[in-house]
């Protein structure tokens, strides 16, 4: 091929690609991702059906879109010190007693509490009491257990 005709290829591909990657919503990774689905929840319901497993707790993703996501957490003892490097994270106490530590500062949290901890903030809860703590976590953007930092030794 001459190089004028190379040259127009490359010219029109190049704009080709513009146009396309202007069309196109996000990047390739938010095309795959599920948009939010409509619902309704029975978190006590759903509470009793927790079909997944951490070395410290039950949980289930009860919804999740890019920018976040919904889980119900059931605590029978303790998540020891740990930050969470890019999710936001709200905690929401639904039933039961926890003593939470926010990077200095500890207090007592029951039922009606919210709990803010902003991504790379350290933090623990450990249940008080007899009863299971019952939490429902906000996580931004959505929580990924995998990219959990521990700062204390794990079981």
């Amino acid at each position: 091929m001459k190089k004028k005709t190379m040259q127009t290829l490359f010219i029109l591909l190049f704009t080709i690609g513009l146009v396309v990657g202007y069309i196109l919503p996000g990047d390739i990774k938010s095309l795959a991702k599920k948009p939010l689905q409509a619902g309704f929840y029975d978190v006590a319901k759903r509470m009793g059906q927790l079909d997944l497993e951490s070395p410290y707790f039950k949980y289930s993703v009860l919804s999740e879109a890019q920018t976040g996501s919904i889980e119900l957490i059931r605590l029978d003892d303790k998540i020891p010190m740990h930050m969470h490097p890019k999710e936001n994270h709200f905690v929401y106490i639904y039933k039961g007693r926890a003593k939470a530590t926010i990077r200095d500062v500890t207090q007592e949290v029951g039922p009606g509490n919210l709990l803010a901890i902003p991504a790379g903030t350290q933090h623990s809860i450990e249940r008080v009491g007899d009863a299971p703590l019952e939490i429902i976590l906000f996580s931004t953007p959505p929580f990924m257990p995998n990219d959990t930092v521990w700062l204390e030794k794990q079981i």
